[in-house]
């Protein structure tokens, strides 16, 4: 029997409740392809590719394979996608749309937050369940948990080998790291091995290390546009690179506070607390030569960052440019020549303190 899918249109739904309930999380991602169906029902230069994708899928009964659309209410233009759905489905327009339920996990601290996504998560749980037509137990959620801390114990080989002297590419290494919100566990424990094990045993690459920021790429585009001039992209800041798996949830008799506990802290989007993503920027600084910050057209979170991270990198002399075209297509002359500029920089500063 083929396995039923839970599309998701972000990585902030937990994937452990989401496989327990009997689904397999698929998540809308950013393409270059046309999306006629959408385009006139959407505001020019709101909407990212991945959203713009989904609702040219609703559209076009490309989803009736789904048994739902799950919406985490991680950005404004995610809350807005799903109301949009649910409109689309009331006038008829949606043939063959499944349900679509929206996930309200918070990000910010407190007590009675906590309860509130704990809250929010069991009935995620539920509302999953009964789509699946299947009745999970503890022992169910808790397997897939451990299932998933593996995944993430496997995905750390692979950032490892990013780190210090680096022996791949990102270009090779961010599909892969990508791989782990799709993939079934227990065959994405033994790609990443494997891939892990091969690249070991390369030498070391040459070249600036560089670090993505600002709005996170959803595509290796960027990343072989920056690897085309002799650098080599080591770090991502967003959920489908290095940060892809975050921390382990923890395993004891409350799976379900668990996972929500992992997930308000360590997800990655654009309501996880400013602090927290300058943490996440600061704790690598060190270890790259220049940083490229992606502020596509329809970003309205990230350029409010740019100002003091912008400052920070200046102050430790670190060249960094702001790309603003979309991150999904190939680069303007102005900005390829841009980014070629700082990567001359960073290499004459490299040779320098080499």
């Amino acid at each position: 029997m083929q396995e039923r899918v839970a599309v998701l249109s972000w990585p902030s739904v937990p994937i452990e409740i989401v496989r327990a309930a009997g689904l397999r999380p698929e998540i809308a991602r950013a393409s270059a392809g046309p999306t006629p169906a959408a385009d006139p029902h959407l505001e020019s230069g709101v909407f990212p590719k991945r959203l713009q994708h989904l609702i040219d899928a609703a559209l076009t009964a490309r989803l009736t394979h789904a048994a739902c659309i799950v919406i985490p209410r991680t950005s404004d233009v995610d809350y807005k996608c799903f109301l949009y759905l649910r409109e689309f489905a009331r006038r008829g327009m949606a043939p063959g749309l499944p349900p679509v339920i929206l996930f309200d996990l918070l990000q910010s601290p407190g007590a009675s937050v906590r309860e509130y996504d704990v809250g929010r998560t069991q009935a995620l749980y539920g509302q999953l369940a009964a789509v699946s037509g299947r009745i999970p137990s503890a022992d169910d959620l808790v397997r897939e948990i451990t299932r998933a801390n593996a995944a993430r114990a496997a995905a750390r080989r692979l950032v490892a080998l990013r780190r210090g002297n680096p022996r791949a590419t990102g270009t090779e290494v961010f599909p892969l790291l990508a791989a782990f919100w799709q993939m079934d566990p227990d065959r994405y424990v033994a790609m990443a091995i494997e891939a892990a094990s091969d690249i070991a045993t390369r030498r070391p690459l040459t070249g600036p290390r560089v670090m993505l920021t600002g709005a996170p790429v959803e595509s290796p585009v960027l990343h072989a546009a920056i690897e085309s001039l002799g650098a080599i992209v080591t770090a991502e800041i967003g959920p489908w690179g290095n940060d892809a798996t975050g921390e382990d949830v923890r395993v004891d008799n409350e799976p379900v506070a668990a996972i929500a506990d992992k997930y308000r802290v360590d997800t990655m989007g654009a309501r996880t607390p400013a602090s927290t993503l300058a943490h996440w920027t600061e704790r690598m600084l060190d270890e790259v030569d220049a940083v490229v910050v992606s502020l596509p057209p329809d970003d309205a979170v990230f350029g409010w960052d740019y100002p003091a991270l912008r400052d920070r990198l200046d102050a430790k002399g670190i060249p960094h440019v702001c790309l603003r075209g979309d991150p999904n297509e190939p680069l303007s002359l102005t900005e390829h020549a841009r980014l070629d500029a700082m990567v001359a920089q960073a290499a004459r500063l490299e040779t320098r303190d080499g």
